[in-house]
Parts: C-alpha cells; structure tokens; sequence
C-alpha cells in the first residue's frame, strides 16, 4: 500500500518536455534531493489528446507508476490553461478578447475564454478521461484545476461577445429584470448615465468608467471563473476521492469565499522575493482560516521565477525561511516551480532544481539539505496546527474591488491598509487570523473589520452582531459601512448601519491633506493620512479618542465605544500610527483576557502550534539579518537541540528557523 511521505515537498515537473529516456533519470534525481512529490500534466493538453477524441496518457500513466515505485506522491492538474492548437483551429470563436478587440492567438497560456460554451464542452470531455484514467491511482494524493486564474487579466478580463452578453444576463437575473432598480442602486442618474435596457449594457474601456458598473463587471469576471472551475470540479468529483483545489496567485479579486465551494484544499501559488518574505505570512494567515484543513503551497522558487534581471536571486538561506514559514504557518505541503527549467519558451531563464542539461542548479544543496530538515521537524508540522490567537480581521475581496474602481483615495492601498492591522497585531505578540466575511467568529474574541464599505457582503455585519451579543469585541472602520453593494453611498444617512447599531452619528468625513492630532487613553497621537472621519455620540455611545484640534475637528470624537449585548462595538474614524495602533489592541486584548502568544523582533515570525505530539513554537528570521524571541515556555529546540527555560532569549541567524517543543 502507498504510503503519503508527509510532510509534502516537491517540485512541478513538466515531461513532456523531455525524451522519455529522462523519465527515470529526473525522479531518481529528485529522491536524491529529498523531494517527495510532483505536480504534472497541467499544461500537457496536447500530449494527452493529440487529436480530437484520441486520448493517450501513456507519457503520464509511466510517471505516475514510476513514482508510486519511488514512494513519490502526484498532484496531477487539468490542463485546461494551454487548449491544443487542433481545437483553436476548429473554433477559433473561443479565444478571448480584450476590451479594444485584440483577439488572443496560439502561443499564449489562458488564450481562451472560459465562459465559451465550447470551450468548456472541451474541458469536460479531457477532464473526464483524465480522472477515469487516474482515479484508482493511491500515489495520486490530489488534483488542481487549471492553473492560476487572473479575474484581473489585461485589466476587465476577457470582454469577448459571449462574455459581455453573460454579463447582461447577470445583471438582469440579479436586478430581477428591472432596470430602474440598477440605476437605482449603481446611481447612474449622476451624469446621465441611466440604462433603458440591460442589452444596453457593454464591456469596459479604458476611460472614466462608471465605478458601479466596473464593480459589478469583476464581480461578473470573478463568478464567471468560479463557474468554470466548479464544472471542472464536479466532474473530478465524480470520480476521485482525494483532495480537489485550484493554484491561486495572492491575487485580491479572487472571490475566495465563493471559490472555497468548490475546493477541497486551499492551493497557493507565491513568488515573494526576499525583502518581501515577511509580507507572505499575511497571506498564509488567511488561506489557513478558508477551509477547515492545511493549505498547499503549490508553488514557490526555490532561486528566482521569470527572468534573472526582473526577478532577482534570493540569497542564500531564503528557501529555509519561505518553505519553512509556510509549513509553520498551517501549510502540509511546499512544492518548487520548477524541477528542470525550461530549454524554450516564455520561462525559458526561470530558475529551477536543476538546470535544462540537468546539471544540479546553485541551490540543489540547500533543497537537499531543507528536505532533511523538514522530515526531522515532522511532528511538528504534521501531528500539530496553528493555535488561534482568539484576534482576527476581516478580509474582503469586494472592499478590495470597491476601492479598486471608485478612485476615492488614489494613494490607497487595501491590501497595505490591512497589512498595518495585521503588523500592529503580531507587534503585540499575537499571530491574528484574516477570515472571508462568511466566516464563523466562535474562535474569536476580538475582531478587526478595517476598510470594508459594504457590510452586508455575506451577512458579515449579522454575523458580527450576533458575535458581539455573547461577548465579542468588536473593531470596525475606518472607510466601512458607507457603500452598498454596488459601492454606491447611502442618502438618507453617512453610515448605512452603524449609526443605529453603534448610537454614532457622522458628521463627516474628510480629506487626508491635513495633520490632526488625536487623544486616546491619555496619549496623544498622529494618525497616519488616509481619511478622517469625524462622528458624534449618542446616549450610549461614548468618544474613546478625541480629535485636539482643527477647525472641523477639535473636540469631536475620532473613535467610538459602545456596549451592545455582552460585547461592543468600537468604530474607528482614523487609522492610528503603528504604536497607538498596537496600544489600541494590546488595551483590548486585555480587557477580552486575550493572552500573549509570542514575544519577538518584528524580523521574526512566530507561530504556535499544538496538536497530539505536544506544543511547539515555530520561530522564522524574515529579513536575512539577526533576531531573537523569547521562549514563552520551557522546551527543547528540534533543530539545535538546545534547552531553553521559560523567559530565556532564543537567537535566530539571518534566514534561520526555530522550533521549540514545550517540555515544561
């Protein structure tokens, strides 16, 4: 019986590009390496089904049965991304086109329009052979569905005729044939811009867009892409029992809520370079939270991705720190983009395992060793998980496309804006969750929703309401709660629902072109320059922080407290400076009886971990420079082997990784 080698590391190996006679070569060379796993196939539509209906997976059925010889686990991917050029030329209406009419030709990845019915005629027919074909295979541990789905591609995404006419009928169904109740709702009376009819209604183009309308045309790109992975995955559903994802680059239009319906495993596509690394673990902190069960990071370089020039070698040490940060942060398995590189193509100088002549690349050794390194660490990633730290924020792809198209705050960025929240948690020693807005809150007593306009988006403000009730805190704003789902303003008040739930009225809101200082539990402080919302309490709200001065602000409240239930609600006006940032959750945590996970240098990521082999702290140096955390119990350090008592200081070398098991 084949027995999953875990935790899973490997690489995507691509043999089609090769002579078969390498076959046996490559994967001895990878059991050398330590690596364990391989991704294929995802863009071998041709080699799988050279003609129509003709359907040979000889090439993979020998990997998969090589591997399973080997102990080598398979994810094998849909190739649905890379159409073969026979079916191009039979229906040439399935390329996409671009909103000025450039119409996509052979020679590109994602040339096709998902939305034609054709085309996804097509799909159906080579997935359904391929999980026929592979199903009954026990070294076949998963499936990812095509391959790195961009709602965002050339800016609107595909805006062919079959496209922009779904998009009518969209709209039509979701504004249940009234047309008035659209301008309505995307006020389109401002500038004349009312429909007579939804066949009216067009793709974008580069010009002063209607922001409402942009909105709902991603929301239809995004639905759109979730509709063509669901077929995908129903039909592999039919078949295999093992676990169905699809490879996802940190792209903020994915509709990650909508898409996790149709996945049973969370896969992550990341290529963050090494001043970048810490940003990474934001993004782990919520692909982990989307499904009940660990994430896949499904690719990463382990030297450089795209070209030498652009993209930059990372420096020694940096695949310890990237694949370990995953593994600790709640992934089971890391997988290298790619095995071999490229001898042509459009990746041709992306860095790999081993070069094209199959000569070991300048990082084989560190692969070899990290490999080592992971299989001693298995308790630690396997037989454990992330602890909650009982904090989370809130985290929405609408809010992201919202502030994405109706340009109120030019030099705004979503993402960047929750990153602050998100540093500002982890400074106090926390490692918080970041949950869609369907989430279920029970875990949490103290949660952040910053910059998320429209709180009815998956009934996050009834959630949330029903939370606070039993004890919740909770911290909402600035930038929320002031649009409806089309990001359009409320008119009969500033606020659509806070006014009545939190008993604060705001009085307005204005530009950040001024400095403003602002008073909160005794300290005054500058608020970063973002926006600044200016509220009034009623009976039972109070101000908890207080503008000192400006014409339209001194005196008047900047943050709000009010009870609600068992809990409250805190509404924020201003996005505080980093300190006070981490002041205001440090204050609250206390008060919910949060206790502190970690205590560490900004440079290192903590993570606890508990599960049946015992209690671990998982500790990584982002920064490729020195750092410490203090033990926050007595333990022995898997790696060093050390001991350390509770209190005592643990150094980190630059990119060096730490994992401490509780014997105390």
């Amino acid at each position: 019986m084949f027995r999953v080698k875990k935790p899973i590391f490997g690489s995507n190996y691509y043999p089609e590009a090769w002579d078969r006679s390498e076959i046996d070569k490559d994967l001895d060379r990878m059991c050398e390496m330590g690596l364990n796993c391989v991704r294929i196939a995802e863009f071998a539509w041709k080699t799988m089904e050279p003609e129509e209906g003709k359907y040979d997976f000889s090439l993979f059925r020998e990997v998969v049965d090589k591997c399973r010889e080997r102990g080598i686990s398979v994810i094998l991917g849909t190739p649905t991304a890379c159409p073969p050029r026979w079916l191009e030329e039979k229906h040439p209406e399935v390329f996409q086109i671009t909103w000025d009419g450039k119409v996509y030709r052979h020679g590109a990845r994602r040339n096709v329009c998902p939305n034609d019915p054709v085309f996804r005629e097509y799909c159906v027919k080579i997935v359904e052979a391929m999980a026929k074909e592979f199903c009954r295979d026990e070294n076949v541990i998963g499936w990812q569905i095509d391959n790195e789905i961009d709602p965002e591609k050339d800016v609107y995404g595909c805006c062919c005729p079959t496209c922009t006419a779904k998009f009518r009928e969209y709209e039509k169904a979701k504004y249940n044939g009234d047309i008035t109740a659209l301008n309505r709702e995307w006020g389109n009376y401002v500038f004349s811009q009312q429909y007579d009819d939804f066949s009216q209604l067009d793709h974008p183009y580069p010009q002063w867009n209607h922001p409402s309308f942009l909105l709902n045309w991603q929301e239809f790109q995004v639905k759109s892409q979730h509709e063509f992975i669901k077929i995908q995955y129903d039909v592999l559903k039919k078949y295999v029992t093992c676990p169905v994802g699809t490879d996802m680059m940190p792209i903020l239009s994915h509709d990650y809520d909508a898409w996790a319906e149709s996945a049973d495993v969370i896969q992550l596509n990341e290529y963050f370079f090494g001043a970048d690394l810490p940003e990474i673990s934001l993004w782990y902190d919520f692909v982990r939270t989307i499904k009940d069960r660990p994430f896949w990071l499904t690719e990463t370089s382990c030297c450089w991705n795209g070209s030498v020039e652009k993209n930059r070698m990372r420096p020694v040490g940096f695949n310890r720190a990237n694949v370990g940060l995953a593994l600790f942060s709640g992934a089971e398995a890391a997988n290298y983009w790619l095995w071999r590189s490229h001898y042509g193509g459009q990746e041709l100088e992306h860095g790999a395992c081993i070069l094209s002549s199959a000569a070991p690349s300048h990082v084989a050794g560190e692969i070899k060793y990290l490999s080592a390194l992971i299989s001693d660490l298995k308790e630690a990633i396997c037989d454990a998980k992330p602890l909650s730290s009982g904090a989370a924020i809130h985290f929405s792809t609408p809010a992201y496309n919202t502030f994405r198209f109706q340009n109120m705050l030019p030099a705004f960025n979503y993402y960047a804006g929750v990153g602050k929240f998100h540093a500002a948690i982890e400074r106090a020693g926390f490692r918080p969750d970041l949950v869609v807005p369907s989430a279920s809150l029970d875990d949490y007593k103290l949660v952040f929703t910053p910059f998320i306009p429209d709180l009815t988006d998956r009934d996050l403000i009834g959630n949330a309401l029903s939370w606070v009730k039993e004890g919740g805190v909770w911290v909402v704003g600035p930038l929320s709660d002031n649009r409806n789902r089309s990001g359009a303003k409320p008119t009969d008040r500033n606020l659509v629902h806070l006014e009545e739930i939190a008993d604060v009225r705001q009085l307005y809101v204005l530009p950040a072109d001024e400095t403003y200082t602002v008073r909160l539990y005794g300290k005054t402080f500058t608020p970063d320059k973002t926006v600044y919302e200016v509220y009034e309490c009623g009976k039972n709200a109070k101000p908890l922080a207080v503008y000192e001065d400006g014409a339209y602000t001194e005196g008047k409240a900047a943050i709000t407290e009010t009870k609600y239930g068992k809990g409250k609600i805190i509404v924020l006006g201003v996005v505080p400076d980093a300190a006070t940032l981490t002041l205001l959750f440090k204050t609250l945590a206390a008060e919910v009886g949060l206790k502190r996970q970690f205590t560490a240098d900004e440079n290192v990521k903590c993570v606890v971990r508990a599960g049946k082999s015992g209690e671990y702290l998982a500790a990584v140096e982002t920064l490729n420079r020195q750092g410490f955390y203090v033990a926050p119990f007595g333990g022995v350090d898997l790696i060093t082997k050390k001991c350390y008592t509770t209190g005592e200081s643990v150094a980190l070398a630059p990119y060096g990784i730490s994992v401490l098991k509780r014997n105390d």
